[in-house]
């Protein structure tokens, strides 16, 4: 049996990024995300890491709908959406990323 004081501790607020992997900002136009049905979104990927990153699109997304990202050059990122709050969008690459994509990509930047 837990202690009254053990039960109602208090907690102290979260970290601000709480990622395993820091999220490299960049600032690149040159991007796109496809939906179902090969509907392309050009969208400004704002920042990235190996698991994931966040972009900027004139769409409305929905939570865990598949989507393919695509950067410059690169070959295209399977992903999923995790969240979306007015023009921005965050996804989860379902592989992590290349460090060398990565690399290119913030030094670009």
């Amino acid at each position: 049996m837990a202690l009254k004081s053990s039960r109602y501790r208090k907690v102290g607020p979260a970290s601000l990024s709480q990622r395993a992997e820091p999220r490299h900002k960049v600032a690149i136009s040159c991007a796109s995300l496809e939906r179902k049905g090969n509907m392309s979104i050009a969208a400004t990927l704002l920042d990235i890491s190996i698991y994931g990153c966040r972009f900027e699109v004139d769409a409305v997304l929905k939570e865990g709908e598949k989507v393919v990202v695509t950067v410059n050059e690169h070959e295209p990122v399977n992903a999923t959406l995790i969240w979306q709050k007015t023009k921005q969008a965050g996804c989860r690459f379902v592989d992590a990323l290349d460090t060398e994509v990565l690399r290119s990509l913030t030094i670009s930047a």
